[in-house]
């Protein structure tokens, strides 16, 4: 399991009912793993995220645009 599917996982099973003590244990923790991130892996994380959702969300033609802006492949004038 990858790092981002392990802080998405534990942020779905903080969504579901538990009593306030264990919702607030299972916050502290994804806290911990997130600010132990360095701001490289923090950005590759949220990439890798819009991007599943760009393949998800986008026809083939807006996902290979969006996919060159993100990269900086692309540029408005």
């Amino acid at each position: 399991m990858k790092l981002n599917e392990l802080i998405d996982n534990l942020i779905e099973l903080s969504c579901e009912e538990m009593p306030e003590e264990a919702k607030q244990s299972l916050d502290d923790a994804i806290d911990r793993i997130v600010s132990s991130m360095t701001d490289e892996e923090l950005h590759h994380i949220l990439e890798e995220g819009i991007m599943e959702d760009i393949e998800l969300n986008f026809d083939e033609h807006e996902s290979i645009l969006m996919k060159s802006i993100l990269n900086k492949n692309i540029a408005f004038a």
